[in-house]
């Protein structure tokens, strides 16, 4: 009857009004101590569950389960606001995506959406990146904003022309140059112009090293980039954030010169996710929420025009997205593949291949290396 009696979150006041109303007054002080040692425990719970569900909560990313906050998007140009928003944060702070509100502490960005304390190189190399490769680019271009390495599946050549749709701070740009030489070029998209601002500053830090990158404002559904430029498009984990997917690949087509190829690693579904994480604004903005199922992007990409296409889970990976977004089980229904696929040099031209859609269900180890390309 107490219990029931007692309100569910009780202030300090009224506890002590509980108290001096029930206990009789003879009761001993070992009875008085025990009911306000009670009072106090009750209180410390409340207080660690409402640190765990709001400070801790955002100090960790996305902490436990989908929020109960985060805000339920569907509207396409809402997402594409909300998108920008965040990674024009990121650009400008250096910070993870999800740690506002932690009493002004600042933490070093780690992942699309994991926690915020992680080293961008150690996230790097586990995704596949050398050491080398990271040490020999901008300092700041790497901002731990992938989901793989494309250089290990893009087989850049000297004199080719690569586009990155939404390059970011124009990390995987900068790792191409060495690879197509002065004599290419290689032109990064976003849409965030704070983004873009940090690409251009950091390309300027060694222009006899990177005077063949240069980066665009654009959209990658809205490519500003004429047709059959490129001999291979890469992406690094960007196509997800999309709502309009079949735009960027038939954009991707086009840019294309005949033969060209994609080279692509990005978030993918495995298994359908329920509606409220395709909605759930930080599972969007985290490279998760807007995923497409691997059957349903491997239709999209057969529409616009693309053969010999293939989509890889990455061995393993499965347990690095449990670390992006810990207790929302979202590794149950997301994962991170290799997407290649080619432009016919004519259209209609060549024999139809048949997708290649390989999913890793035991994922016992950790193999991000990219598939070794077939002699």
């Amino acid at each position: 009857e107490t219990a029931a009696a007692l309100p569910r979150a009780t202030p300090p006041r009224r506890w002590l009004h509980f108290i001096r109303d029930y206990m009789p007054q003879s009761a001993s002080s070992s009875s008085w101590q025990a009911a306000l040692s009670l009072g106090a425990a009750f209180l410390a719970g409340i207080g660690a569950t409402y640190l765990f569900s709001s400070s801790e909560f955002k100090k960790r990313g996305l902490g436990s389960g989908v929020s109960r906050k985060a805000k339920a998007v569907s509207d396409p140009e809402e997402v594409k606001q909300a998108i920008r928003s965040v990674y024009g944060s990121v650009a400008k702070t250096g910070t993870s995506l999800y740690d506002e509100g932690t009493h002004g502490a600042q933490q070093p960005t780690a992942s699309c959406c994991g926690e915020s304390n992680v080293d961008p190189m150690a996230l790097a190399i586990q995704l596949g990146y050398t050491k080398e490769e990271l040490d020999g680019v901008p300092k700041g271009s790497n901002m731990g904003l992938g989901c793989g390495n494309t250089r290990t599946i893009a087989n850049y050549a000297p004199g080719e022309v690569v586009v990155d749709l939404g390059s970011g701070g124009g990390l995987d740009a900068f790792i191409a140059a060495p690879y197509v030489t002065a004599k290419g070029r290689v032109i990064g998209v976003d849409m965030t112009p704070d983004m873009l601002h940090k690409a251009r500053a950091n390309r300027k830090t060694d222009l006899s090293k990177y005077g063949c990158c240069e980066f665009r404002l654009g959209e990658i559904e809205h490519l500003p980039i004429g047709d059959h430029t490129a001999d291979v498009i890469v992406s690094n984990c960007v196509i997800n954030l999309s709502t309009e997917k079949q735009s960027v690949f038939n954009e991707a087509y086009r840019v294309l010169k005949p033969g060209g190829r994609l080279a692509i690693s990005d978030m993918v579904m495995h298994t359908e996710m329920p509606d409220e994480m395709k909605t759930d604004k930080r599972l969007i903005c985290g490279c998760m929420g807007g995923c497409e199922h691997v059957d349903k992007l491997g239709e999209i990409m057969k529409k616009a025009g693309f053969t010999d296409i293939k989509i890889a889970e990455k061995k393993g990976f499965r347990k690095i997205v449990a670390g992006w977004a810990p207790g929302t089980g979202i590794e149950k229904y997301v994962t991170s593949a290799w997407i290649t696929a080619t432009k016919p040099v004519t259209p209609g031209g060549e024999a139809e291949t048949p997708l290649k859609v390989s999913m890793d269900t035991a994922t016992p180890d950790l193999d991000n290396t990219a598939p070794k390309k077939s002699a």
